[in-house]
């Protein structure tokens, strides 16, 4: 029987050595070094470096450019208080000051928030310039003499010389110029001029240089780490060059001892590069701080390019850090790889995983994608959304504080704001560049209404229901709804000390020093004189003669229109030192005569905001209708005039569509109408009880519905319109005897406007 003989077994594989798996390990940890120190110093070193390009090709020509516009405006102010006027330098110094001004928003040094404070400077600094030129074109005391030497005696008109109401009327445009510029303005007044804002945005951008020059704390921890990688990284090769000499019976190792020697060098120049461009950033930021002016300012900005000539060389060294990196993991390779292919080595089979286990990783995946989704948003921000409106000062505080800090809370949103008392001319400049603001809060709906027909702004009719809001704030344009009110005012009222009764302030209307006057606003100045007017022509005719005169279809030179101007010129004594004095005196500050000893004045027409002002709390306010003291007004007409500040959307984004949906809202409009600043139209929130008897009763005038409300008049009128009308009242205040001249003016300005496409501006229910 023969035997079988048993198949023979495959050798087993020879397991790996103990010196396989000491090089494989050291290789391992070799590139893994290599790789977190390279990415390390890299992000360290970028970390300085990056900032120093910026600095010099933006930062610092960014806050030089702002110096510049501050010192050219500061010049030009400097020739007009020298009585140069507009000639010698100013229009040079303003072009300096406006292309200063592009340059630093060319700089973007601040983002989002600089180009809008930019863009709003620029609107202020137009304003400026026209009360400059106003100024400038009324003539000088000899030449007002001259002129009334040779004039019938007659035309001269009551009360002071021509001289003298020239005087004042330049001396007004002055005032004003300098309100708008800031070289007068203090408190928080201060910060919504010219100067103040430039000062602000320096401020802000300071804070970015410093930024982008400080070696913080998050710098040093990743420099600490960066350099202790490298340590370590050396110790490692120093390490791995004695066990290979050990165990190879080879003295040196050319690939380990070059990997070293690189990354000392390396290091070390990282390190001195690093030391050279902190410090020549850190000069340059002590060059730029503080405010420079004249020649100081071309000065900086040769030592800071001085300073910063050579980062950009050593900047361009961040991208050899990575061929570093690279050259020290093919050291590694080439010192250890030809010694680990001289052992065999086992191949073990890659086997893929399971489809179960594929979906647990999946799903594991993207619950952590979601919940990583979810924090971000839960964190950051969800875009943002600019406003420009005419808030600034304790109002602008107010709208932050209510509605715009509560709309960022629940939604997210950022909210860039913008005040400014020049927004008509900011907002044109805006659109006129193409860089509109998302979304305009304006107290004319003749404006917006203006942009709505030239396709600028976006119909609200999803966002807004119209018959939430009394209508005469709510005017379809071409049947869309284009505009919504967060802020209305009662006007038609004469505020008087609550001790006075009825036939006293009847009485007392009789004398022109009784009146509380003050026409300065800023860009604005005129308005408190154009409001009488409008609401005299209102009372002594009827609304429908008021809405014809709006809609450009009554002359001014219409009988009807003449008496409204007489009336208020004889009312308040046009012509008069008093009325000379009222040009000059800011309209917030018209009535704190009331609180002189005895009182310079008792009764002032003014809106329903006026129940906030300091002179009329301390007083104990009341009012009547201005009916029942304006000289020829029809008794018992029940008609007021009213205003608002109305929101338009310019740029459609989720972002604005959001701010839009959420200023309709009860929750924003009573929030705001709970401050001193306004009262909303919005019917739930109108009907909120009210403790103070002054509001009740203005609550019951908007409710009325037998009461007729006009929109305010200029506010309905074509911008340029509605300025004319502004600066006629200045100088017909000033000079009663141009009222001629002023007429016919603004009825050429009127008929060059055109019309304006408001179905109305009266309603009643």
């Amino acid at each position: 029987m023969s035997e079988r003989t048993a198949p023979a077994r495959p050798a087993a594989a020879p397991e790996p050595s103990g010196t396989l798996r000491e090089l494989t390990r050291r290789r391992l940890l070799l590139l893994v070094l290599v790789a977190l120190t390279t990415a390390s110093l890299f992000h360290a070193y970028r970390g300085v470096h990056a900032d120093a390009v910026p600095l010099r090709s933006a930062g610092a020509p960014g806050v030089l450019a702002v110096d510049t516009a501050m010192d050219a405006l500061a010049r030009a102010q400097q020739g007009v208080e020298r009585g140069e006027g507009t000639t010698g330098d100013f229009h040079t110094r303003l072009s300096v000051a406006n292309q200063s001004l592009a340059r630093a928003a060319a700089a973007d040094v601040t983002g989002l928030t600089g180009r809008q404070t930019l863009q709003t400077v620029t609107g202020l600094i137009t304003t400026y310039s026209g009360w400059i030129e106003d100024a400038a074109g009324q003539p000088t005391a000899a030449q007002a003499q001259a002129t009334a030497a040779q004039a019938p005696p007659a035309s001269a008109g009551p009360g002071r010389s021509p001289a003298a109401r020239s005087g004042a009327l330049r001396t007004a445009y002055l005032d004003y110029a300098r309100s708008v510029l800031g070289t007068t303005a203090t408190g928080p007044a201060a910060d919504a001029t010219v100067l103040g804002r430039l000062r602000d945005l320096q401020a802000a951008q300071q804070r970015a240089v410093r930024g982008q020059t400080d070696f913080g704390p998050r710098l040093w921890l990743e420099w600490t780490l960066a350099l202790a990688l490298a340590v370590a990284l050396l110790v490692l090769l120093t390490e791995t060059h004695r066990f290979l000499a050990g165990r190879f019976r080879r003295r040196w190792n050319p690939a380990v001892a070059g990997a070293a020697l690189l990354l000392v060098a390396g290091a070390a120049v990282l390190v001195v590069f690093t030391a050279l461009t902190h410090s020549e950033m850190a000069g340059s930021r002590a060059v730029l701080s503080g405010s420079l002016t004249g020649d100081a300012i071309p000065r900086a900005g040769a030592r800071v390019s001085g300073r910063l000539a050579g980062t950009g060389f050593r900047a361009a060294a961040a991208d050899w850090i990575l061929v570093g990196g690279l050259l020290l993991a093919g050291l590694v390779l080439q010192a250890l790889q030809p010694r680990i292919n001289e052992y065999r080595v086992r191949v073990i089979a890659l086997r893929w995983p399971r489809p179960r286990t594929l979906g647990v990783l999946g799903l594991s995946l993207a619950l952590l994608a979601g919940a990583g989704v979810v924090a971000v948003r839960a964190a950051g921000w969800n875009g943002s959304v600019t406003l420009l409106a005419n808030w600034t000062g304790t109002e602008q505080d107010q709208f932050q504080q209510k509605v715009i800090d509560r709309f960022e809370d629940e939604y997210r949103i950022h909210v860039v704001y913008q005040g400014s008392s020049a927004e008509s001319e900011v907002l044109a400049a805006d659109v006129e560049s193409g860089t509109p603001p998302d979304v305009a809060v304006l107290p004319g709906p003749g404006e917006l209404a203006g942009y709505a027909a030239r396709g600028m702004l976006t119909p609200l009719d999803d966002l807004v229901r119209p018959a939430d809001f009394a209508s005469a704030w709510v005017t379809p344009v071409k049947g869309h709804t284009y505009w919504l009110p967060i802020k209305t005012d009662l006007k038609s009222m004469v505020w008087h000390p609550r001790a006075l009764d009825t036939g006293a302030v009847e009485q007392a209307a009789k004398s022109p020093a009784s009146w509380c006057l003050g026409m300065g606003a800023d860009a604005t100045s005129g308005w408190p004189g154009s409001d009488w007017i409008e609401d005299i022509l209102l009372q002594q005719t009827d609304p429908a003669t008021y809405s014809k005169w709006v809609a450009g279809s009554l002359p001014w030179t219409d009988d009807r229109v003449r008496r409204a101007w007489t009336t208020w010129g004889d009312l308040v004594g046009a012509g008069r030192a008093a009325a000379g004095s009222a040009l000059g005196r800011s309209f917030g500050d018209a009535a704190d005569g009331v609180l002189q000893k005895p009182p310079a004045c008792r009764l002032e027409h003014q809106s329903s905001f006026a129940r906030g002002s300091g002179a009329w709390t301390k007083t104990g306010a009341a009012y009547v209708p201005s009916a029942d003291v304006i000289p020829g007004a029809a008794a018992g007409s029940n008609r007021w005039e009213v205003s608002g500040d109305l929101a338009a959307l310019l740029h459609s984004t989720p972002q604005s569509r959001k701010l839009i949906g959420y200023l309709a809202s009860d929750e924003a409009q009573r929030a705001w109408a709970s401050t001193q600043s306004g009262f909303s139209v919005e019917h739930t929130v109108l009907a909120d009880p009210r403790t103070d008897p002054n509001e009740r009763q203005i609550v019951r005038t908007l409710r009325d519905p037998k009461a007729v409300r006009c929109y305010d008049a200029s506010d309905a009128m074509p911008p340029t319109l509605r300025d004319a009308f502004a600066r006629a009242v200045l100088r017909f205040l000033a000079d009663p005897a141009t009222l001629t001249e002023q007429l016919g003016s603004l009825d050429r300005t009127s008929r060059s406007a055109g019309k304006v496409p408001l179905t109305s501006v009266c309603s009643s229910g």
